[in-house]
């Protein structure tokens, strides 16, 4: 069964469904969540000499950022890590010039925040932002949700100079992860596994799919009529190789279906990956996928080959 939507609604979809391309699909660690404005920011904020962030910061995180990280600022646990009551750690560990990286460049690479491990890729923004709104939605991330409180006395906002100087660099994602590491405490990593699914799982996943996924991706998960991103081959798996299950079970609960998100149940959502990893060549097992996060943050999406 399909969708029943009509065409014109199903191009506004396409630019939700992108976002599964653009890696976005990721979790984009530390990259920011989903929107909201802070009263205690509008009560407090800091200009920059003539830089009035304020207001451009909010609307560049609402626009951009806030469909992983939450209103909240809190995330969405083993997929999006948090920003609210971390956001000044970063800071702490790689000062202001490591955020401006981060959001320039992206990063890929398993991280660990308040005791959560988190295994994805955070987009690079460089060229869909400009200085100016990098250097805002920074100082907005850095001053909303209370982290203000946390910030040293002698903090002063990022200017857009200052993303005009690492904008030279040309970092690469990898390479961002390697400054991070430097700066961050080390805990233990979790020990990755293949993911385990069943081919009754796949099946019932294969039913949702076509109710609720097919119009968009296609009967093939590379086809679809809406111009939904690949779901299989090389596309899938250069956005999602680096990172596990709960960050790919966490992104498609907050964003799919794209008309009503997160409506489906956590079985389903589960179900719906299992079809999607045996397109991709992943073998079916004894053990279903879980619907827990905390089970799914084990499971690695590491494939050394993916056929097209």
């Amino acid at each position: 069964m399909r969708f029943g939507w009509s065409q014109a609604r199903g191009r506004g979809l396409k630019l939700v469904l992108a976002a599964l391309a653009g890696g976005a699909l990721a979790w984009s660690m530390v990259a920011f969540g989903l929107q909201g404005t802070s009263r205690a920011l509008a009560q407090s904020a800091m200009p920059a000499g003539n830089f009035q962030w304020q207001a451009l910061g909010a609307r560049t995180y609402d626009g951009n950022c806030s469909g992983c990280h939450q209103r909240s600022g809190r995330g969405i646990a083993g997929g999006f890590p948090p920003l609210a009551g971390h956001a000044a750690e970063l800071l702490a560990q790689g000062g202001s010039g490591f955020m401006a990286r981060l959001v320039l460049f992206g990063m890929t690479g398993a991280i660990e925040v308040e005791g959560t491990q988190y295994n994805g890729n955070m987009p690079s923004w460089g060229d869909a932002l400009n200085d100016n709104e990098i250097a805002a939605v920074i100082n907005y991330v850095l001053t909303a949700w209370d982290n203000e409180a946390q910030l040293p006395k002698d903090f002063k906002p990022v200017a857009a100079s200052d993303i005009a100087v690492a904008r030279a660099e040309n970092l690469t994602p990898e390479q961002v992860y390697a400054r991070r590491q430097q700066g961050a405490p080390h805990g233990s990593k979790a020990a990755q596994s293949a993911p385990s699914f069943t081919a009754e799982q796949a099946e019932r996943g294969h039913a949702a799919y076509a109710h609720n996924c097919l119009d968009c991706h296609g009967s093939n998960l590379d086809n679809g009529e809406f111009g939904g991103p690949p779901l299989k081959g090389l596309s899938f798996a250069r956005h999602w190789d680096a990172g596990n299950v709960a960050a790919l079970f966490s992104f498609m609960k907050a964003k799919m279906p794209p008309d009503r998100p997160g409506q489906l149940n956590d079985e389903t959502y589960a179900d719906v990956i299992a079809y999607i990893l045996s397109e991709n060549g992943f073998k079916p097992g004894d053990k279903e996928l879980p619907a827990e996060v905390g089970a799914q943050q084990a499971m690695s999406l590491k494939k050394q080959a993916i056929a097209e």
